[in-house]
């Protein structure tokens, strides 16, 4: 007699194809969690640059300083790119450091310089 204790393999099959329905129906959901993680990174690393810059308001931070201030890590890429005679340096996520403009998901950084006084920042995240 056969043990009746094992899966045929029809409830196998069902089993797998409940499984797959399952996976399907929760992606959206999880590529949600991706996007919306890299949108607060992205704020707090906003919020801790207006804060130093507060802090040092005699010296508003240059790029390096920036730079060793957030200390960017594994899928977090940094760009300096000159946009009429002035450096802006944009920390984002991307697929390449080249792309981050591209990409619509970063924060950018203007530093404050002898024409321009006043530092500012920009955060684009219609593209994480």
């Amino acid at each position: 007699m056969k043990s009746n204790k094992k899966f045929r393999q029809k409830e196998l099959i069902v089993a797998v194809m409940i499984l797959g329905a399952l996976g399907f129906a929760a992606k959206p959901f999880f590529s949600n969690i991706e996007s919306k993680a890299k949108q607060r990174v992205l704020s707090n690393i906003k919020t801790s640059v207006e804060h130093a810059n507060q802090i040092a308001s005699d010296d508003p931070l240059d790029n390096n300083s920036i730079i060793r201030l957030i200390k960017p890590e594994d899928n977090l890429l940094v760009s300096i790119q000159e946009v009429d005679g002035q450096q802006q340096l944009y920390i984002g996520f991307a697929d390449s450091a080249e792309n981050i403009k591209n990409a619509d998901c970063y924060f950018m950084y203007n530093q404050a310089n002898q024409s321009n006084s006043v530092s500012s920042s920009k955060l684009e995240t219609s593209g994480c």
